[in-house]
């Protein structure tokens, strides 16, 4: 390798954070890194911005694509990585000046292909939240970093939401899957092919980092923030998550990776992970319950349940309902799953119809 970390942006009209998320790298304490900017097709001032800072800085390399979506983007900066170890970040986020040589720091004195860290989540100038791992602070090896790590960044599982059920905090909680706050090994991702998936406009974290972990040999987990995360209205999930037919069809093929990656790992690790995801295919189907019975300009009543029971007829979504087991706590939180578990799908789109009209929010 030819450096010892290469930093791999995707950048989609950025143009007003850019420059804020390259001065933070450009300020690290570390100076042994490449940075390659990889422009997705950008209409606004994100190319020129990044041409500049380019021309300053030699260890910045920029890459002008025709817009393919975040997961080209990265496999582009993957293909053109001369790091030992790779750091994914947004365009629209920052890091502490710290950050790579700390993070370097510990994966060469724990000896480890991968660390995990924590992060903040960053708006209107300041810090919103603060979120650290919730694995112990420490080290994981081979088969524990499959079988503790990775099946709390796949999804939620039936244990999960009866957990929930019974009134316990973190029943539902699935660690973030963000590649932004993990350090990867170069070598583990390129020696076994790993790519982001160009299908899924959302979710290829999930699917990525699940895969990259069940390589992995060595992982230290690490009890310190060192990522902004910049929450911005106009930022690609903000508005998937406003659009039900988008996130119908996200989850849709979600399901199509996870069922593939689960596969792959079961044949080569002997690890089956489907009960470690069940249940995010549970509350799925009451969420969108929720998005598709709120009132929308663009699709009528009966048009919008025809959508969300689209989801339900998927052989699979109804083989995971079928064989879910509901325990007897969690009062009226169980009923939408009563509902689901007798096919009784209409009634649970008029009961979160009613409730989306006294403007109830449904949240995990």
């Amino acid at each position: 390798m030819k450096t010892k970390i290469s930093v791999v942006i995707p950048a989609y009209n950025v143009a007003g954070y850019i420059e804020h998320c390259l001065d933070s790298i450009l300020a690290q304490t570390f100076e042994d890194y490449q940075i390659i900017v990889v422009d997705d097709g950008s209409t606004d001032n994100t190319p020129r911005i990044i041409d500049e800072y380019a021309k300053k800085d030699q260890r910045i390399q920029v890459v002008h694509k025709k817009n393919a979506g975040v997961s080209v983007a990265r496999n582009t900066g993957v293909e053109l990585a001369q790091g030992e170890y790779i750091l994914f970040f947004d365009g629209d986020d920052f890091v502490e000046p710290y950050c790579m040589e700390e993070l370097y720091q510990i994966a060469k004195e724990k000896e480890v292909d991968t660390v995990i860290y924590g992060y903040h989540r960053y708006e209107n100038n300041k810090i919103k939240e603060t979120t650290l791992p919730i694995f112990k602070e420490g080290m994981y090896q081979r088969e524990a970093i499959l079988k503790e790590l990775a099946i709390r960044f796949i999804g939620v599982s039936e244990q999960g939401v009866n957990e929930w059920l019974s009134g316990g905090e973190n029943g539902l909680y699935v660690e973030n899957p963000a590649l932004w706050r993990a350090m990867v090994s170069t070598n583990i991702i390129k020696e076994n092919h790993l790519q982001f998936d160009k299908n899924l406009k959302v979710g290829e974290d999930t699917i990525f980092i699940t895969n990259y972990l069940s390589y992995a040999q060595k992982c230290y987990v690490h009890h310190k923030c060192y990522y902004y995360l910049v929450t911005r209205e106009t930022s690609t999930i903000y508005v998937y998550e406003q659009d039900p037919v988008a996130k119908l069809t996200g989850k849709q093929k979600l399901m199509d990776a996870r069922s593939a990656l689960t596969q792959e790992i079961k044949n080569r690790c002997n690890f089956d992970l489907s009960k470690y995801w069940s249940g995010t295919v549970v509350m799925s189907a009451i969420e969108l319950s929720f998005l598709f019975s709120k009132k929308n300009k663009q699709y009528g009543f009966f048009e919008r349940y025809r959508l969300f029971r689209s989801y339900l007829q998927d052989e699979r979504v109804a083989e995971v309902v079928r064989n879910f087991y509901v325990g007897s706590a969690g009062g009226i939180k169980r009923i939408p799953f009563g509902f689901l578990k007798m096919k009784m799908y209409f009634i649970l789109y008029l009961c979160t119809g009613i409730l989306n009209l006294i403007h109830y929010e449904f949240s995990r």
